[in-house]
């Protein structure tokens, strides 16, 4: 979408001395992503906006070869979690059956009383490693405020586990130059 670097031949002043590669079209973003990669070996990337499997799994392969990415998707990490289209950001979910000694560790684990909910021998995981580790959330409308979660993959896991996770809430205060930190149950 070029909104990062700016529309147009010259690229935005803000990008310095930074390569920028256009996009042509959406449907064009994960070619471009690996191309750049493959051709220009970047150390950064910064992506706009992803929102398709395709960038999903191009994603993946950026953060595979070495380099770190700066990236957008809509919603949050709860909405993540559920969203079945980019969900890879966060290592992709699936359905494990578990024995009957795991499923009783699990009741334990979780600190469930078993006698009223029963044991599940299905459980939902995480497949493998999110592709970013550190997410930062930012709400329409809430210009001086974001949370940031440093351990993705611990905030994921305890989503499925139902319960709460950590993040750092940052409050700047727009009149002076300090920002608030508060930890927060999300």
């Amino acid at each position: 979408s070029n909104e990062i670097g700016g529309d147009g031949a010259i690229p935005h002043p803000c990008i310095g001395l930074a390569r920028r590669m256009m996009v042509p079209s959406l449907d064009a973003q994960s070619r471009v992503m690996v191309e750049c990669v493959q051709n220009h070996t970047p150390h950064v990337m910064c992506i706009d906006e992803i929102g398709r499997p395709q960038e999903v799994a191009a994603a993946h392969t950026v953060k595979q070869r070495g380099v770190r990415m700066i990236a957008s998707a809509h919603g949050d990490l709860r909405g993540l979690v559920k969203n079945r289209e980019i969900r890879g950001l966060i290592g992709g979910l699936e359905k494990v059956t578990l024995g009957d000694e795991a499923a009783k560790e699990e009741v334990r684990r979780k600190g469930i009383n078993n006698e009223t909910s029963g044991i599940s021998k299905m459980k939902t995981q995480r497949m493998a490693a999110p592709t970013f580790e550190i997410i930062v959330e930012v709400a329409r409308g809430k210009f001086n405020e974001y949370r940031i979660i440093q351990d993705s993959a611990k905030a994921v896991d305890d989503i499925l586990d139902g319960k709460q996770y950590k993040a750092q809430l940052r409050i700047r205060d727009p009149h002076k130059t300090h920002v608030i930190l508060k930890l927060i149950d999300c």
